[in-house]
């Protein structure tokens, strides 16, 4: 199998994912004992795409074809001890093959280049909630300080991307040809159909998916490498600390994902400080706590289509008083009082 012609097959083989272990096997053996194999693969990635030229979709993105060649490289890693004398060379492919991704989609005198899809994004403000429709249909809804990022229309047969810093619940149109994947920080949420809400403001320590209805994956890609944390099902969350990247799943009531929709905000077992923190951007105000000691307060908490005055009655009872509070022109809330402790 160390002909130019079998090698070139095999290598074209890779390229679309179809190798088995042992042809991978014969292709990292050829590039560990040929010293000019990577040059000669070079050249065969070159010739294979010249050939191809015109039945490659140009708007393709570089960065989710290096997605793909990244997950290959971790699927590798993760094989058994017996295999790992050939992960070097293996690398070396990997790096090749990158190297020539980016350099066929942004090689000098390509023919029928396509201008890129245009962004587009929409940013809230605080207190602010808005519905959105996106391209293919599915429903988006904003919750405040919230910035999405969207292409102007989806590419068929190609992952409809989506960027999010804040907070959004998605209603995903189903597209089985075209996985539905939003990027926020380190986390990836990969579905294909299905409703779900994710928290990912980047000031804030954790990341959180909660699924309503379908399934849904949830992916860490971090330093290049690419881990699938968990695959959610309705009334489950993942819960991502961005300092530490550990991350927990634990069970919800499915109705809790949206509820922020109909202001509506259940807290289990939350300290008050964290509650505040998060109540903060949607009543937009700002609280002042004068005694650190009650920022650890725990409290199991609803609050429905209430107002902020209504919100610091219900925490100072549930504190039996040991809350005190003073709201300010409906912008600033000072607490002040003795420890729940």
């Amino acid at each position: 199998m160390e002909h130019s012609d079998e090698i070139k097959s095999l290598f074209k083989m890779y390229l679309e994912g179809k190798t088995d272990l042992v042809q991978n096997g014969v292709l990292f053996r050829y590039l560990r004992d040929h010293k000019d194999a990577e040059s000669e693969l070079s050249a065969v990635m070159e010739d294979i795409w010249q050939k191809e030229e015109m039945n490659t979709d140009d708007v393709t993105d570089p960065e989710a074809e290096l997605d793909l060649i990244w997950t290959k490289i971790n699927r590798n890693r993760q094989q058994k001890n017996n295999r790992i004398p050939l992960l070097k060379y293996a690398g070396a492919l990997i790096l090749l093959c990158s190297a020539a991704v980016i350099w066929y989609k942004l090689k000098p005198g390509r023919q029928h280049v396509v201008d890129p899809v245009a962004l587009v994004s929409k940013t809230t403000v605080g207190s602010e909630k808005i519905k959105m429709l996106l391209p293919d249909s599915s429903v988006v809804y904003l919750g405040s300080e919230t910035k999405i990022t969207w292409p102007e229309h989806f590419e068929p047969g190609h992952p409809r991307y989506i960027s999010l810093e804040g907070e959004a619940f998605f209603e995903v149109k189903h597209d089985a040809t075209r996985p539905f994947i939003i990027k926020s920080g380190k986390l990836e949420t990969r579905v294909l159909g299905t409703s779900f809400n994710v928290y990912a403001y980047p000031a804030d320590n954790t990341v959180t998916v909660t699924v309503r209805t379908g399934k849904v994956g949830v992916i860490e890609n971090r330093n290049g490498i690419r881990t699938t944390l968990s695959l959610l099902s309705p009334g489950m969350r993942i819960t991502y600390r961005n300092n530490d990247h550990n991350y927990q799943v634990s069970s919800v009531k499915a109705t809790e994902s949206d509820g922020w929709i109909s202001n509506r905000f259940v807290f289990r077992d939350e300290n008050l400080g964290d509650i505040l923190f998060k109540l903060q951007r949607y009543y937009d105000v700002r609280f002042e706590i004068k005694n650190p000691a009650l920022a650890r307060c725990r409290f199991n908490a609803t609050f429905f289509n209430q107002n902020i005055h209504g919100v610091m009655q219900q925490l100072s009872i549930m504190s039996s008083g040991h809350i005190k509070y003073r709201i300010n022109n409906n912008k600033t809330v000072v607490l002040w009082g003795e420890t729940c402790e």
